[in-house]
């Protein structure tokens, strides 16, 4: 209740702020909620819980009618400096920004200052989402409702400092120096992570590197037509012994296709497809899963209505089908719904 009373407090403050610098301040932000059930496998636990009934991913999977989060986004800027106080609250912000269950900020999923150095030089500090990756936290973000397995595994939040430069030719690049992957709301273990990324145009390479952890990150796209779209994603990470909590072995190698298609301006439609190998590619013991996951956006104004199809083909029985038994292939369908403003 605490928490919520404070997002509502704040609420009003930026309304009241906005008024008086409307052309600097800005006010943004989402709520979401779903309903999911699986098809080839029970919507309840069964088998008291030793195998999965859900995909292996973040957030959205609930069986049922399930609530997201609210989310409540407020920005200012003017020539030289900024910020950005982001604040989301609920299951989906739980799951997000603490994957581990520490409640520490646990209604803070971004804030950061930013001071304009120079023409082509910006400062950022504190709390802000990964750059690596297509996927974030916020739904309004994502194409998909549901997340991919690259999200799940990777990094979500940074805590640190980070220069963004204007380069000659269109290129762009981030340097940073954040907290350990391992600890992103304080640091009481000595050590830090280095990370950056080199942009041009729709390619983006990213690179982080923590005491016990490193990603890299590739994100391309281009357009087929003026309907069609193409987005790709390839993400390598190695973590030792498994040090990142709810991680699966010590590395993985994930290639995710995007492809979308708009039908009209209030109809599109979406695929991802995934593969993820958690372990060598070469190795043909290693645990795989591929995801196609099918979405459609249908937007009535604010609202986004997004039904989904996801089919979780895994190379082990790390399933269960509706006779209570070892499966290999998980099908779900998500309703979801997101509104913006």
């Amino acid at each position: 209740m605490k928490k919520i009373l404070t997002l509502i407090a704040l609420s009003v403050l930026t309304l009241s702020f906005g008024q008086d610098e409307e052309s600097k301040f800005k006010f943004n932000g989402s709520v979401d909620a779903y309903w999911r059930s699986n098809i080839n496998a029970p919507n309840d636990e069964v088998n008291e819980g030793t195998l999965p009934y859900a995909p292996p991913s973040s957030f959205v999977n609930m069986p049922g009618f399930s609530l997201g989060m609210a989310n409540l986004v407020a920005s200012y800027e003017d020539d030289k400096v900024g910020f950005v106080a982001d604040l989301a609250y609920g299951p989906r912000a739980d799951q997000a920004i603490n994957p581990n269950g520490a409640t520490n900020n646990a209604a803070i999923n971004q804030m950061y200052m930013f001071w304009k150095v120079t023409e082509n030089t910006t400062a950022t500090m504190g709390r802000f989402n990964t750059f690596l990756g297509i996927e974030r936290i916020s739904p309004v973000e994502n194409f998909n409702y549901s997340m991919s397995h690259a999200f799940t595994f990777g990094p979500r939040n940074h805590n640190g400092l980070m220069l963004d430069f204007k380069l000659k030719n269109n290129w762009t690049m981030k340097l940073a120096v954040m907290n350990p992957m391992e600890v992103t709301d304080f640091n009481n273990t000595g050590h830090y992570s280095v990370g950056g990324q080199i942009i041009n145009g729709n390619f983006k390479f990213g690179y982080v590197r923590s005491q016990r952890s490193s990603f890299i990150d590739i994100v391309t796209g281009f357009d087929i037509s003026d309907k069609i779209q193409m987005g790709l994603n390839a993400q390598f990470a190695n973590y030792e012994n498994g040090v990142l909590e709810g991680r699966i072995g010590d590395e993985y190698t994930s290639l995710s296709i995007y492809p979308q298609y708009t039908a009209s301006e209030s109809m599109s439609w979406g695929v991802r497809l995934e593969y993820i190998a958690f372990g060598p590619v070469a190795d043909s013991d290693v645990l795989s899963v591929v995801t196609p996951t099918l979405t459609a956006n249908y937007q009535v104004g604010g609202l986004t209505i997004k039904p989904e199809f996801r089919l979780d083909s895994s190379s082990q029985d790390i399933f269960i089908n509706n006779d209570g038994n070892g499966s290999g292939t998980l099908s779900s369908f998500v309703l979801g719904a997101v509104y913006s403003f």
